[in-house]
């Protein structure tokens, strides 16, 4: 959405997509060396990862916001 001076105004799927991407830069090491080790490959563990993400960003209309993403992001099912 404009505004009169022609800037984007965020709403609230931005700010929640913004959040999501924040939050995952933090999560994204740790998710990475706990599929790796699942996998026994860091290759195969950042494939994983990637898919676990976007699966998850699909998905974050079902996540409830007042309770912590990690936990959420773990247990992610396809």
């Amino acid at each position: 959405m404009d505004n009169a001076s022609g800037k984007q105004i965020p709403g609230p799927f931005e700010a929640r997509y913004l959040a999501f991407l924040e939050t995952i830069t933090q999560l994204r090491p740790r998710l990475h060396r706990f599929c790796s080790r699942m996998t026994g490959s860091a290759s195969d563990g950042e494939d994983i990862v990637q898919d676990a993400l976007f699966e998850a960003y699909r998905k974050l209309d079902q996540y409830d916001d007042s309770r912590p993403l990690a936990p959420w992001l773990f247990r992610r099912r396809h």
